[in-house]
């Protein structure tokens, strides 16, 4: 089995990219029913239906076409119980893996997990995407030590931006803080400094990760580079993690759209906000060259 996982600062393109990949017929993914019901991995068999039904799945998971998340609208029941790549984090609770960490970790039951998940599912590639796995790296090359690890990396001013519309931001608790947006500004944070710098901890958290991966496991891309030329990147993840890019002719994404959302930073942000976000990041966004 060859395992996947996609890292990167929430809000940079990784949900994009993961139910985009799962869309492959050689990819096998932690289904919502599984995240359910962890115990029981191998409720991935649902899995195989939701390749049987391809207009149901570009509308459940991407809305009809380009969004990762769907918001805004109450899904009908159908929706809901439909087979949707997730997280999946309560696997690895199970497996006694923390958010920030793995001191009580039970590898074997984690890659057994995994492994059941794939065989239930179908599918020779294991892909995985959990913004906490920015912080666990080191443990999941350990527990997979072939492991491949995608990068993505997105201009933070669009990623705070992002992240300060989301419904799912308030009560959050931001890893490298341990308070929620909401908590933080109750104590007189600025919210703008807290997007912001939550970009650059988790950057340099995958950074840390990253480099004590073996170069031939892991690939770095930008959100820029898959929105600019979505085909060619999408082709380069899946021969890096060895999916076939020709599988079904070639057509295995159709029907996802990959419209760039980046710009909106430089409208709907006031000056102040620009600064304070300019000014937190301005090491980050130089040295990858968004600026």
């Amino acid at each position: 089995m060859t395992t996947v996982f996609l890292v990167g600062a929430p809000r940079s393109g990784t949900s994009l990219l993961y139910k985009t990949l799962c869309l492959h017929p050689d990819a096998s993914y932690i289904s919502n029913w599984v995240r359910r019901a962890p115990a029981l991995p191998q409720l991935a068999v649902l899995n195989r239906a939701a390749t049987h039904l391809p207009e149901a799945r570009l509308r459940v998971w991407f809305g009809g076409g380009d969004n990762a998340y769907v918001y805004g609208r109450r899904r009908p029941v159908w929706e809901r119980a439909f087979p949707m790549p997730v997280e999946g984090e309560p696997l690895y609770a199970r497996a006694g893996i923390g958010e920030t960490n793995g001191h009580d970790a039970d590898l074997a039951r984690l890659r057994s997990s995994f492994k059941a998940v794939r065989r239930a599912g179908g599918g020779r590639t294991f892909v995985n995407k959990r913004v906490a796995n920015n912080h666990r790296i080191s443990l999941l090359l350990e527990a997979f030590p072939d492991a491949r690890f995608v990068e993505i990396v997105r201009d933070g001013r669009a990623v705070a931006l992002s992240l300060s519309n989301v419904d799912w931001w308030p009560e959050s608790v931001v890893a490298w803080c341990g308070k929620t947006p909401r908590q933080w500004e109750s104590e007189g944070g600025d919210p703008w400094e807290l997007c912001a710098r939550t970009w650059v901890e988790e950057l340099r958290a995958a950074e840390h990760g990253l480099a004590k991966v073996p170069e031939r496991q892991r690939l770095s891309i930008s959100y820029e580079q898959l929105v600019r030329n979505p085909h060619a990147t999408l082709a380069g993840v899946a021969v890096f993690a060895g999916l076939d890019p020709d599988a079904d002719g070639g057509d295995w994404p159709t029907g996802v759209r990959f419209p760039d959302r980046n710009e909106a930073w430089r409208t709907r942000l006031d000056a102040a906000a620009l600064s304070t976000i300019e000014r937190v990041e301005g090491d980050e966004l130089r040295r990858h060259g968004y600026v």
